[in-house]
């Protein structure tokens, strides 16, 4: 396997379990933050996040290259969160409304979110040759 798919596997590792860690501090946070319906709803979708990009992130450290999965899901549920991150500040939800607090803990999840897509999509672009040197 070349060098650089190795560090893009590596990077893509990292920002799916830092973002887990993130998820779980907002979560907690929100949960102490307040106990209303909104509130519990914001907790549940941050704890699920966290829960969701955590075995995601063992599954990356064990997969190496050997399926494309790991990072196909990693792109789709970052790709979604920033869209309901987006969506949640531009259009009144149900239960939680127009939310207009952006944290820095919220860019910070953002920024590596589009990480994980870009870097993930840099490896699905060169699976291929990889596939073949790898042989």
């Amino acid at each position: 396997m070349k060098r650089s798919a190795q560090q893009f596997i590596l990077v893509a590792t990292v920002l799916v379990l830092a973002n887990s860690g993130f998820y779980f501090v907002t979560a907690y946070s929100q949960m102490r933050e307040s106990d209303d319906a909104a509130s519990m709803m914001q907790t549940m979708l941050f704890a699920t996040a966290a829960i969701a990009y955590l075995p995601l992130g063992i599954w990356m450290i064990k997969n190496r290259f050997h399926t494309r999965a790991p990072y196909v899901i990693a792109s789709i549920i970052s790709v979604a969160l920033i869209g309901l991150y987006v969506l949640s500040r531009t259009v009144s939800l149900p239960v939680v409304g127009i939310q207009g607090d952006v944290g820095a803990v919220d860019i910070l999840c953002k920024i590596t979110q589009g990480a994980i897509v870009v870097v993930s999509l840099l490896l699905l672009r060169g699976w291929n040759k990889t596939k073949i040197e790898a042989k």
